[in-house]
């Protein structure tokens, strides 16, 4: 009887073991002596770089930089001096992203499922987040995690353009909802027109800003329509009373 029961308990032992993903092939590299902090509340407010690091079929062995915008600025009027020269932070960040493409009708933009995409979070692994304030001139470096995300379909999906991943958590009304480390709020046109395409097999990933307080909740990575699994992290509560728009997700 015994021996029966430490069988049926190795066996749930194995089977609690999680598959190896496609991320499990990826390593980051990066300075690992770097001093990295939390980005405080607000923190991020002027920081236009993305979190995008990497996208391609290939990513076994990938340098952690950021490209710095989604779009490539138009350059500047004869006799502008450029305050910010990129060619002095290429350690950091890489050019604009080169993918955008301009539609002269709407596009439709893909919604996603599991179908579609697969999503693994690592958020035990602090990798760095960097970003350029303009204000003052300075690299910040800021305490993140990895995200990946493959599509795992047969076909091209159609993105609008989007530079950061928000994270989402299970509020006191036991709904996900949308979070960002600041109250900021821009209003503008809504572009339908500008898109690029994620191919079959290709593979994203991102950083994601670790939060910090004395609470404790549980968040996700919600993507167009799909997440990743949940996982916890401390936050301050505050953070949450202070968003400028309240969006609910699945």
């Amino acid at each position: 009887m015994k021996k029966l029961f430490y069988l049926i308990l190795i066996l749930g032992l194995f089977s609690c073991k999680k598959e190896p993903s496609f991320a499990d092939t990826i390593t980051l590299h990066y300075k690992k002596n770097e001093k990295l902090s939390f980005q405080k509340f607000n923190e991020g407010i002027g920081e236009s770089e993305t979190g995008l690091i990497y996208i391609g079929k290939d990513p076994s062995n990938v340098e952690v930089k950021y490209y710095n915008s989604m779009v490539a600025p138009p350059p500047p009027p004869p006799g502008t001096e450029i305050k910010r020269n990129f060619n002095l932070h290429k350690e950091y960040f890489r050019p604009a992203f080169e993918r955008m493409k301009f539609s002269y009708t709407p596009v439709r933009f893909d919604s996603l499922s599991e179908a579609h995409v697969k999503i693994i979070i690592k958020p035990k692994d602090t990798i760095p987040k960097y970003a350029y304030n303009s204000e003052i001139g300075v690299i910040k470096k800021y305490k993140a995690f990895p995200v990946f995300i493959k599509n795992i379909s047969k076909r091209k999906l159609i993105f609008p353009e989007f530079k950061n991943l928000p994270l989402a958590i299970f509020n006191s009304q036991h709904k996900w909802q949308m979070i960002w480390n600041d109250n900021a709020f821009s209003c503008g046109a809504v572009w339908e027109r500008d898109y690029w395409e994620f191919e079959p097999d290709e593979i994203m990933i991102f950083s994601v800003n670790y939060l910090t307080g004395a609470d404790r909740g549980k968040f996700k990575i919600s993507f167009g329509g799909t997440a990743s699994e949940p996982f916890m992290m401390n936050y301050d509560r505050n953070t949450v009373k202070e968003q400028r728009n309240y969006i609910q997700v699945q």
